[in-house]
C-alpha cells in the first residue's frame, strides 16, 4: 500500500492581500491531489491546518470541495486531524473540517477525553479516534491541543496501550503537533522522550504543525508546508510531502520519501548601510545587488524578494526613500511582491553644546539638534525647538489643555509650510 502524507496547506491564505498567494495556495492543493491520483495512493493523510483559518472563505471551500471530491472519485480515502487555524472556537465545537466530514469527504479523527482518561473508538457518525483501511492499516488522529499537548499524550499513549491489534499490520498515528527543538518558541510541541512510549505501538508518526520538514529514527515524520506561508520558509526549499509505501515484515517496514512541491520563488536579501553615508550612496549599493544577485533570482513565476537594510545609518533614516528603492526592485526584477524592510539603527546622536551655556541655551541647543534628525522640521528647526519650550511651559505650569492645543496649531499655521507640512 502506498499513501500521501501532508500538512499545513493552509488554503485561503491571501498572502500580503495579493490574491495571487491567495491561488498558490489553492494550487499546491491540488498539486498534491493530483500527485495522489497519479501515484495511484490507497489514501491521503491531511495533518491539520487545511483551512488558514476557521472562517473559511468560501472560495477556499470550493477549492477543497473539489480536490477532496476527485479524490474520493479516484477511490482514495482522505484521514484529518484539526490544526491550530482551523479549530472550532471553543464555544462552537464544531469547524469546517467537521462539516467535510459530514459531508463524506474525509474521516477528521480525535479521541474523546473523559476524567482524564483517552477513549479511543472507531470513527463512525459521531466522529472517533481511528479508522480502520483496507490492507491491515490503522489510523490514530490527535487534533492541536497547544498547551494541553503533553497532557493529551499521555492519556492517549495509556489508552493505546491496551487496544487490540490483532489483524492490524501497520499503525499509523496522524497528528497537528511538533518535535521539540526542530524550530524555537513553537507550541504544541513534545520532547522524543514523550513520544518515546508510543514507538511499540506505533510504526509512522505524521506531524504538521512545524513548517519546517524533519525525519527523526524512520519512524517521526513531518513534511513541512507544501507552500511559502511566511518568507522565513524559504529557507527550506525541500519541502512538500511524503509519498509512502508501506511493506509488511521488512525491515523497514516502511519507506518514505519527501517529495517537492512547485511552489513560487521567495528571494531574501541584506544590505549592510553602515559606510553608506548618504541616500544616493545606499540607492547605489541597491542597484549593485540588483545587478549582482540577479543571475540568481527566479523569473518565472514572478517571485516574492524581501530586501532588508540593516546596520547602523550614518544619516537621518527620514531621508531615505523606501518606495524609491522598492521601485528598484521593481524595475530590475518585475516580481509579483517586492517587500523592502528598513532594520536600521540610527547612529548615536552627539550634541555639541557649550556646557558653559545656561539651562535654557542647553535645552534649546539639544532638542534643535533632535529635531534636525527629522527632515521634515529641519528647515525650520530653531523655531520647533522654541514651540516645543513653550509647550513644555505650559504643562509645567497646568494650563488648560486648550491653550496647549492652541500653541500647536498656531506654531502649525506659521510653520507648516516651511516644514513641508509636517
Amino acid at each position: 500500500m502506498r499513501f500521501i502524507h501532508a500538512a499545513d496547506v493552509h488554503l485561503g491564505y491571501q498572502q500580503y492581500g495579493s490574491k495571487e498567494r491567495f491561488d498558490d495556495f489553492s494550487r499546491v492543493f491540488l498539486y498534491i491531489v493530483e500527485q495522489a491520483i497519479e501515484q495511484q495512493v490507497d489514501f491521503v493523510l491531511l495533518a491539520g491546518d487545511l483551512f488558514e483559518k476557521r472562517t473559511v472563505d468560501p472560495m477556499a471551500m470550493r477549492v477543497a470541495v473539489e480536490g477532496l471530491g476527485q479524490l474520493r472519485e479516484a477511490g482514495i480515502a482522505v484521514v484529518a486531524v484539526e490544526g491550530n487555524h482551523e479549530k472550532a472556537h471553543y464555544r462552537d465545537q464544531y469547524s469546517w473540517v467537521d462539516f467535510l466530514d459530514a459531508l463524506g469527504y474525509l474521516f477528521l479523527l480525535n479521541p474523546r477525553f473523559e476524567d482524564g482518561r483517552a477513549i479511543l473508538e472507531p470513527h463512525g457518525d459521531a466522529g472517533g479516534a481511528y479508522v480502520d483501511l483496507p490492507g491491515g492499516v490503522r489510523v490514530y488522529g490527535l487534533k492541536y491541543y497547544g498547551a494541553a499537548t503533553g497532557k493529551a499524550y499521555n492519556a492517549f499513549a495509556e489508552a493505546l496501550a491496551n487496544m487490540n491489534h490483532q489483524g492490524v499490520d501497520f499503525v499509523i498515528l496522524l497528528s497537528h503537533a511538533g518535535l521539540e527543538g526542530q524550530l524555537p518558541r513553537y507550541s504544541g510541541t513534545l520532547t522524543y522522550d514523550d513520544l518515546a512510549p508510543l514507538r511499540k505501538h506505533i510504526h509512522y508518526l505524521a506531524f504538521g504543525h512545524i513548517h519546517k520538514p524533519y525525519a527523526v529514527d524512520q519512524w517521526i515524520y513531518n513534511p513541512g508546508s507544501p507552500e511559502t506561508r511566511s518568507i522565513e520558509e524559504s529557507a527550506w526549499p525541500e519541502r512538500g510531502y511524503y509519498l509512502v509505501e508501506i511493506q509488511p515484515g521488512r525491515n523497514p517496514d516502511h519507506q518514505a520519501e519527501l517529495v517537492s512541491t512547485p511552489r513560487r520563488p521567495f528571494h531574501r536579501f541584506r544590505l549592510e548601510v553602515d559606510t553608506l553615508t548618504t541616500p544616493n550612496a545606499v540607492y547605489d549599493a541597491v542597484r549593485a545587488l540588483l545587478k549582482r544577485e540577479g543571475r540568481h533570482v527566479v523569473r518565472n513565476p514572478a517571485p516574492v524578494v524581501e530586501l532588508t537594510l540593516s546596520g547602523v545609518l550614518p544619516f537621518s533614516r527620514f531621508d531615505l526613500d523606501l518606495d524609491y528603492v522598492e521601485g528598484l526592485v521593481k524595475e530590475a526584477w518585475a516580481p509579483l511582491l517586492a517587500r523592502v524592510r528598513n532594520m536600521t539603527t540610527p547612529a548615536d546622536f552627539e550634541i555639541a553644546v557649550d556646557m558653559e551655556a545656561s539651562r535654557p541655551e542647553l535645552e534649546q541647543a539639544i532638542v534643535r539638534e533632535l529635531l534636525e534628525r527629522d527632515a521634515r522640521y529641519r528647515p525650520a528647526a530653531e523655531e520647533w525647538a522654541r514651540v516645543a519650550l513653550d509647550v513644555k511651559r505650559l504643562v509645567l505650569e497646568s494650563s488648560a489643555p486648550e491653550a496647549v492645543i492652541e500653541t500647536l496649531r498656531r506654531a502649525r499655521a506659521e510653520l507648516g509650510s516651511i516644514a513641508g507640512g509636517a
